[in-house]
């Protein structure tokens, strides 16, 4: 049974979806992740992205940019990005302790590719980028000092994103042992179709891994379902403890924006702001907690920046300047991008909470999923989702 938040009767935004409702919709674009669950204990994982495919990422450059909202957490490679501007390699999503094991992985795969091609030593840093590897904390639902993680797994969400049809949610890939609001969380994803100019159709794809918000901030469609269901009383829903502790912490939300809309990078930093503004419909003013870590990436693959030069890099300074040629949207038309992108995010966050299930883990510490009658239930009694409903009645009274 499908369980997405437009099952659940929530459809945020005004854009069209593709066809997916997944950064897959985004041409080019695969995903592969690896779920590990071992015994009570270990539930984590990896999800690895490529933006231009197995073979054109690392070849094939995107323009990108970052944007931190709170920054206790990490994300390598940005510093790069935001020099370059650019960014030339696959993005992993994982856990806090496992990252340097995600990036090593990936650069040694990055090396292992160029071999096969015959491009070796010094040559293979004409396509050098650092990897991009994003974490949260699961160390509540999962044993996090085990470091799980390990080169397999890495290599086999790479593999599995040749042939990955769709972007699994909830207790998947890096989001296997994340929590949100006091409820089980994880990998979310959607996109959105715009239209462009001459007739183009692009695409706008946003992936997640959420796993943040305080259980009193969740909010819906505008109605205050955290508060309601974690204070209402006599609640069916008690918060958990976990063990040896008096507090229930979630930390970190990574946002990664895809477009085949062509921009340059301070028009992808901007758009990349706005998952911001997606991540507080979901959480109001409680986002971006201090222990909390929201990073936001935005790249674009509607442009191939950085092609090969004639420099042989034997050279001092190179003996003459070369250009690219490259495209970009007008600025003056960026809010469509601006909208979509927060629509994007929000339900992407969303579904990774309504498609997660109830997870007990690390030292018998539970989290349950989201409960999706009672969630209906206050949709259908104090959502905005009447509006659509007097639209709809006055467009059938003033066509007939």
């Amino acid at each position: 049974m499908s369980s997405r938040i437009r099952d659940w009767g929530y459809a945020p935004g005004q854009f069209p979806t593709g066809p997916k409702n997944s950064v897959l919709d985004v041409p080019g674009v695969l995903v592969g992740q690896v779920d590990i669950n071992e015994g009570e204990d270990v539930h984590t994982g990896v999800t690895v992205i490529f933006p231009r495919g197995i073979k054109n990422t690392i070849y094939t450059p995107c323009y990108a940019a970052v944007h931190d909202m709170n920054t206790a957490g990490e994300w390598t490679g940005i510093h790069q990005i935001r020099e370059w501007g650019f960014t030339r390699a696959p993005i992993a999503f994982t856990n806090t302790i496992s990252i340097g094991k995600v990036y090593d992985s990936i650069w040694r795969w990055t090396m292992r590719q160029l071999e096969a091609d015959g491009i070796t030593g010094l040559d293979q840093f004409e396509h050098y980028g650092f990897p991009t590897v994003g974490e949260t904390f699961d160390g509540l639902l999962n044993e996090i000092s085990r470091s799980a993680v390990e080169e397999v797994h890495v290599l086999e969400a790479m593999k599995r994103a040749e042939s990955q049809t769709d972007v699994q949610e909830g207790n998947h890939g890096g989001g296997t042992g994340m929590r949100s609001h006091g409820f089980k969380a994880g990998t979310g994803t959607s996109s959105r179709l715009l239209k462009g100019d001459n007739g183009k159709t692009y695409t706008l794809g946003v992936i997640v891994q959420n796993n943040y918000g305080s259980p009193g901030d969740l909010q819906i469609d505008g109605v205050q379902i955290g508060k309601i269901l974690w204070s209402k009383p006599g609640a069916k829903i008690e918060v958990p403890k976990p063990p040896e502790s008096g507090k229930v912490s979630e930390g970190s939300c990574l946002v990664l924006i895809i477009t085949d809309v062509p921009m340059l990078p301070h028009q992808l930093k901007r758009m990349a702001q706005r998952a911001g503004m997606g991540l507080s419909q979901v959480s109001g003013h409680g986002v971006g907690r201090n222990f909390s870590g929201e990073f936001f990436m935005a790249l674009s693959t509607g442009n191939s920046p950085e092609s090969p030069s004639k420099w042989d890099g034997m050279s001092s300074l190179p003996p003459f300047l070369e250009t690219d040629t490259v495209e970009t949207v007008k600025s003056q038309l960026i809010d469509t991008l601006f909208m979509a992108a927060a629509e994007a995010t929000e339900e992407a966050v969303l579904n990774a909470m309504t498609s997660a299930k109830t997870l007990k883990g690390f030292q018998g510490f539970e989290t349950k999923a989201l409960p999706r009658e009672e969630v209906e239930a206050l949709l259908k009694k104090y959502g905005r989702g009447y509006m659509n409903e007097i639209f709809e009645a006055n467009m059938a009274a003033t066509t007939k």
